[in-house]
């Protein structure tokens, strides 16, 4: 019997022993340990993104190749963009698309989580420091 494993279940439950982690699950677990509860999206095809919402749109996370799925040893670099609300991930204008984080696959896949756990805390606490200061005036 083969065992088929949620994205949910890949990404926050213990692994048994000989079973390899996807991607997404050291950023996930990561992000959530610095206070981003970030959840898993079927962005198409097979693929998953770990999304955040936040006043004013939405954060995806991705490996460069738009998957989170796939196994940690094939991973190359990591993306996160914000998406200004009203569009979505799925029909924004990329003129409108942030870059908060452009892995550019020289780092280890430990460093590049923690590159890109650093730019998203470093971004959205300013993101709500500016929020917090325009809605005080």
């Amino acid at each position: 019997m083969t065992f088929v494993r949620s994205i949910e279940s890949a990404l926050a439950d213990n692994l048994p022993d000989g079973e390899s982690p996807i991607s997404g699950r050291a950023i996930y677990q990561a992000l959530r340990q610095r206070g981003l509860s970030f959840a898993p999206v079927h962005t198409g095809g097979g693929y998953f993104a770990l999304s955040l919402l936040i006043p004013g749109g939405e954060i995806l996370v991705t490996d460069d190749d738009g998957q989170i799925a796939h196994p940690a040893a094939d991973h190359h670099a990591w993306l996160a963009c914000f998406y200004p609300a009203p569009a979505s991930p799925y029909d924004a204008d990329t003129d409108d698309v942030v870059n908060i984080y452009v892995g550019d696959g020289s780092l280890s896949f430990a460093d590049d989580c923690a590159a890109l756990s650093d730019a998203l805390i470093h971004w959205v606490t300013a993101r709500r420091a500016r929020t917090a200061f325009t809605l005080a005036f």
